[in-house]
């Protein structure tokens, strides 16, 4: 009996936890990425167990209406038991699922684009997938260009960025330094950019003397920058502080309020002074 449930599931889910007559599924993660690149379509990968009742809820609900069906065409989709084979387990640990349901969207290099953990209705879920697919447009413009010319500056800052957005700090900071190699043409603005998400990520790693010299390249940047320049020595001033280097974040905090005073991170430098201030006493 319990074999004859378990066809029955087969035939009705196509062997993977999703009906048929709803999105088309690839059944490998590999395979999906293969045609993801030569398609240049984005990813979508449905994270899924058998014990999962609201992925079940998806496969009955959001993955069958006509609306997402459609929309489903303009990507490449997947389906990936956490709890499958060691490839499916491997691709689970990579991307960091912890609760299930969770979707995502990926690029066809296998980078993030959007992630949503927990029931999405289908009242939803096409909100979710036109935001991804302008996301995805502009990341696969950035991919093909780099699988062109791996020094395209413009591609390097925009994907290190993005990855930066997403949480994936590791390639994010590869990307960002790469940029900062060849970018000499690019805008001043995105430049100090890179420097500034470049510090924020080796300050996060306590790899502060490289965090310094990257955060001092970014105020060296030639002409000075209302937005990133306060932003910049804002980061220093912190990166002083969890150094130990108290004296000289209080001066670099205390520029922020004399040469920034209408920033945005004005009031932010000003807190902080008086939490170093707190803690000398």
């Amino acid at each position: 009996m319990i074999v004859a449930l378990g066809l029955a599931a087969a035939v009705a889910y196509g062997g993977g936890g999703h009906a048929t007559t709803g999105i088309r599924w690839e059944r490998r993660f590999e395979d999906a990425l293969k045609k993801a690149r030569t398609s240049h379509k984005p990813v979508i990968v449905d994270f899924w167990a058998q014990w999962c009742g609201w992925c079940h809820r998806l496969d009955k609900t959001t993955y069958v209406d006509p609306a997402v069906v459609k929309l489903s065409e303009g990507f490449v989709a997947v389906k990936v038991n956490t709890e499958g084979d060691p490839r499916e387990t491997a691709v689970a640990i990579r991307y960091d699922v912890s609760s299930l349901p969770t979707i995502m969207v990926i690029s066809p290099e296998g980078r993030p684009i959007a992630r949503v953990n927990g029931f999405v209705g289908p009242g939803q879920f096409p909100r979710l997938l036109e935001g991804a697919k302008d996301v995805a447009t502009r990341v696969i413009k950035w991919e093909v260009a780099l699988d062109k010319t791996p020094k395209d500056a413009e591609a390097l800052t925009g994907l290190g960025v993005h990855l930066f957005e997403q949480d994936s700090f590791a390639e994010s900071l590869e990307l960002l330094r790469r940029a900062a190699q060849v970018d000499a043409k690019r805008p001043i603005q995105e430049r100090k950019q890179t420097r500034l998400l470049t510090g924020v990520i080796l300050k996060a790693a306590d790899r502060f003397p490289e965090a310094e010299t990257v955060l001092k390249q970014g105020l060296g940047l030639q002409p000075d920058d209302a937005v990133y320049d306060p932003k910049l020595l804002y980061v220093l001033g912190m990166l002083y502080a969890n150094w130990g280097r108290r004296d000289e974040a209080r001066v670099i905090l205390q520029q922020v309020l004399t040469l920034h005073a209408q920033s945005s991170i004005a009031q932010k430098a000003r807190d902080s002074l008086v939490a170093l201030d707190s803690k000398k006493n």
